[in-house]
């Protein structure tokens, strides 16, 4: 664990980096142009009053004039100060006004006031009196008589516009909007928005809405030419290679080969077919789902006999990449550092296969013990928890479905645990991947099989007994029964499996409209060993030593027979461009059954760490209320978490978007039976519970986050309430890349 001292050192540490930004700001805000100090009235507040139909927020977001706000006051994340310029502020009050226009409340009221202090600094009311708003009292449209009669009655059935609703200037933009994008879908692929003309009588309260539509002529689709060019050099018509398949004629200049059903495949329209946007976007998407290609651009060339020939250009993308990385964390406890490296052939065989050769290696830097409390410095030598992995996989995409692929992967992965055990296993898979809606994707593991061996060090044996037996059923001054276990848990194993995972997502939808909040949810059902049950009932029929009839093993070797559910609800929602709430809720559950009578360590549930717990190092909580942290380190079959961040930024680092986080998370792990079972009394009582406060330092892959939690609740602890003991420097860290949730 981080001893005190460093535990101190990293507070201050804490407290002054963030802070910096703040200070900074306000040193960069305090001198005028001819580098003299310019002393400006502060903005200590504003208050909105009276308003229904807007949120403050987005009042607010329409202002430049704001106040400087801290951390509760504490004047950290400060900022630099907010001046009051009356100038600004008259723009301010306009732009409400016309914002109560773009809404429909055409008379509005809005009456600024402004309290100055002795010392000149400003107080803020605006009162607002939105009064009642528009209504639309008559709508037309002019210029349909020419389409047919399905295709108008369509289009007048989906009009935004509804008579004696409020008449807003953001739903005439929606209609246009949707005019355009309607005609465009059906074939009048040169419809613009000067096709529309909009005429708008208003008259007290109510309003008058009449559009002019001028169609221009429907078209099908005509010949289609791709176009691939060379990234290296100038095309070079003598060396190019043309080709034609499906009416997509094509014609690569470059020296990657590439296979004719990649551009077939792509085109979402057939020749003849009238002209739809639809299928032009999918079509740009198909060719981008390829990871074939950095450029890709659709224009239309001049219409001939009624049909638009369409000309797609190429750009291929580099099909060798090598990405080295750095890897940091503190899985264990302590500072853990590593690297990766990976290479990948983005186009092996010409249709987009993609092999991905990759290797990583880490370890910590100082020997971590907390698990090891029950024993003496003499009964183990000293650990350095360290992490080996070699990884090959083969993408096969399903050209012409979109988001749909084959892969196939082979692994070989080793390390060293803090519980004094050497784990080793190799692992062959193959997945089948594809998006049964925009929103969705499902991915099933039709095979898997895993082989998993343990070893141990020297004091295991010592550890097991001491703090490891009795919670699975054995009696440690037994010591038939302790070899038995331990031979049991240092078996070779098979796990061979069927997984199906489905996520589901809003975020495609709801990046069109800021007030929605963004979900995300996923579940992820898992079957091992029926396979191996069926070899070991109907083909595998001897008897093995070490082995009875009732053990599940097939050719001697033992395997895994569990079934697992886990699933995940996070929510996201934007109070304002810089602020942010996010809440998840984790669920898990898995068993034994047929044979087994235990389920492998390998896949259980653990609690702490970076992604879940984080007042917990990973891997140190539950279950229940154990207080062992080498009992933690083996994981439990139940899972129940919630989690709850409130995000601001408000600063930058080299461009990126950079803030704080406040979080909270509840929850624990929990066995199907024995001392720390789960039920309902042990939900209740031996929940653990965390708050804390992050750094959010903003790069091109996902914020960098450098949480400190402190417990609330600690199930292991005789007085779990743990408010009148929390300390300052009593926190735990955790390290991560990208959002918690």
């Amino acid at each position: 664990m981080i001893s005190r001292r460093l535990r101190a050192a990293m507070t201050v540490w804490l407290l002054l980096v963030l802070s910096i930004p703040g200070v900074l700001r306000a040193k960069e805000s305090s001198s005028s142009a001819n580098g003299k100090p310019a002393v400006f009235p502060e903005v200590k507040s504003i208050k909105i009053t009276g308003n229904k139909a807007l949120t403050t927020e987005e009042i607010r977001e329409v202002m430049s004039t704001s106040t400087r706000n801290s951390f509760f006051g504490t004047g950290l994340f400060a900022g630099a100060r907010r001046p009051f310029i009356a100038d600004d502020f008259e723009k301010d009050i306009s732009l409400i006004r016309k914002l109560y226009t773009f809404k429909g409340y055409f008379f509005a009221d809005v009456e600024p006031t402004v309290k100055r202090s002795k010392n000149g600094d400003v107080s803020i009311t605006i009162r607002i009196r939105e009064n009642q708003p528009t209504l639309l009292d008559s709508l037309s449209y002019a210029g349909l008589d020419s389409i047919p009669e399905n295709l108008r009655s369509r289009y007048l059935k989906k009009s935004l516009l509804k008579l004696q609703q409020i008449f807003s200037v953001e739903k005439l933009i929606e209609e246009r909007d949707r005019t355009l994008d309607f005609f465009r879908e059906h074939g009048y692929t040169f419809f613009h928005p000067d096709s529309i003309r909009i005429t708008v009588d208003t008259l007290g309260l109510h309003a008058g809405v009449r559009f002019d539509i001028s169609l221009p002529g429907r078209y099908a689709y005509g010949p289609v030419k791709v176009f691939v060019h060379d990234p290296l050099k100038k095309d070079n018509p003598a060396i190019a290679k043309t080709f034609v398949r499906d009416n997509v004629s094509v014609t690569i200049y470059g020296h990657q080969k590439f296979s004719p059903k990649v551009f077939s495949s792509a085109i979402a329209w057939k020749q003849g077919a009238l002209t739809r946007q639809s299928l032009e976007q999918r079509t740009l998407e198909n060719f981008g789902s390829t990871n074939l290609f950095s450029s890709i651009s659709m224009q239309k060339d001049a219409a001939r006999a009624g049909a638009i020939p369409i000309t797609i250009d190429l750009d291929p993308a580099p099909k060798h990449q090598i990405e080295p990385k750095l890897l940091v964390d503190n899985r264990y406890g302590s500072l853990f550092v590593g690297g990766a490296l990976s290479y990948e052939n983005r186009n092996l065989f010409g249709a987009g296969q993609q092999l991905k050769l990759s290797t990583n290696y880490g370890r910590q830097l100082s020997s971590d013990t907390n698990v090891l409390s029950s024993l003496s410095a003499d009964q183990y030598d000293k650990l350095i928890p360290y992490e080996f992995n070699i990884k090959a996989d083969l993408v096969i995409p399903r050209l012409g479905k979109q988001g749909s692929y084959y892969n196939g992967t082979v692994e070989y992965a080793q390390s060293k645990l803090p519980v004094l055990l050497d784990s080793k296993r190799e692992l062959i898979r193959a997945t089948y991947s594809t998006r049964p809606t925009r929103v969705s994707k499902l991915d099933f593991d039709f095979f898997e099989l895993e082989v998993a061996r343990k070893d141990s060090l020297r004091g295991f044996q010592q550890l097991f007994k001491n703090d490891l037996a009795q919670n699975i059923g054995i009696n440690p001054a037994d010591p038939v029964a302790v070899n038995r276990g331990l031979d049991s848990l240092l078996q070779t194993r098979l796990n061979q499996t069927f997984r199906l995972r489905y996520s589901l997502s809003n975020r495609e939808k709801s990046t069109r409209s800021k007030r929605s909040p963004i979900w995300n949810f996923s579940v992820t059902a898992e079957e091992s060993g029926s396979l191996l049950w069926l070899i070991d009932k109907y083909i595998d029929k001897k008897s093995y030593a070490g082995f009875t009839d009732s053990d599940p093993q097939i050719f001697g070797t033992p395997y895994n027979q569990y079934v697992k559910l886990d699933t995940q609800l996070a929510v996201t929602k934007n109070l304002s461009p810089k602020r942010q709430v996010a809440a998840r809720i984790a669920l898990g559950w898995m068993s034994p059954y047929g044979k087994a009578d235990t389920t492998p360590e390998d896949h259980r549930f653990y609690a702490g760490g970076s992604n879940s717990m984080r007042g917990w190092v990973f891997g140190t909580l539950g279950p229940g209320s154990c207080p062992n942290a080498a009992v933690s380190n083996f994981g439990a079959d139940i899972k129940a978490e919630l989690g709850l961040e409130y995000r601001i930024q408000f600063f930058k680092v080299f461009g990126q978007e950079s803030g704080i986080a406040l979080f909270t998370d509840a929850g624990n792990i929990w066995d199907r039976t024995g001392p720390y079972a789960f039920s309902l009394r042990s939900l209740t009582q031996d929940f653990a519970w965390d708050w804390g406060a992050g750094l959010r330092i903003g790069s091109p892959i996902g914020p960098f986050r450098f949480d400190f939690a402190w417990k609330l609740h600690d199930p292991a602890n005789p007085q779990p309430w743990r408010f009148s003991q929390t300390k300052l420097t009593d926190f735990t860290f955790n390290f991560g890349i990208g959002e918690t949730f």
